[in-house]
């Protein structure tokens, strides 16, 4: 079965998903995947963010949240977006940089809201 697997949340990307299903009330898995699609859409090729930011609890996100079908997508937009083959390892990996990478992007946005904002509309663009 095609999986996401081993993937470690930071726990600042933790506190900022949770503040996004927070305010998208969604579920954490929902959440993940909307993190992706907003850090692979504002990517330009690979990214990289800083995994350890002060004593927050890193989040071990449960294997198998993205599969499948949507895991096959996954991979092929991160090889899309990095021309370059990859194993499943740097798969995994890539998937992880661009969630994390996507929960920061979400978490600006977030900060820049005026109080009559609903982030629900601003997500979409």
């Amino acid at each position: 079965m095609m999986a996401n697997r081993n993937l470690i949340l930071s726990g600042t990307g933790k506190e900022y998903l949770d503040i996004l299903c927070d305010r998208l009330d969604v579920e954490r898995p929902q959440g993940l995947k909307i993190a992706f699609a907003k850090g692979i859409s504002n990517a330009q090729g690979n990214v990289s963010v800083t995994q350890n930011e002060g004593n927050k609890q890193n989040w071990a996100i449960p294997d198998g949240i993205i599969r499948e079908k949507e895991y096959l997508l996954f991979k092929h937009l991160i090889i899309n977006e990095l021309q370059t083959s990859l194993s499943d390892d740097e798969v995994n990996k890539q998937m992880l940089n661009y969630m994390e990478f996507g929960l920061r992007v979400i978490s600006n946005e977030l900060k820049q809201l005026s109080s009559m904002e609903d982030y629900r509309i601003k997500v979409l663009s």
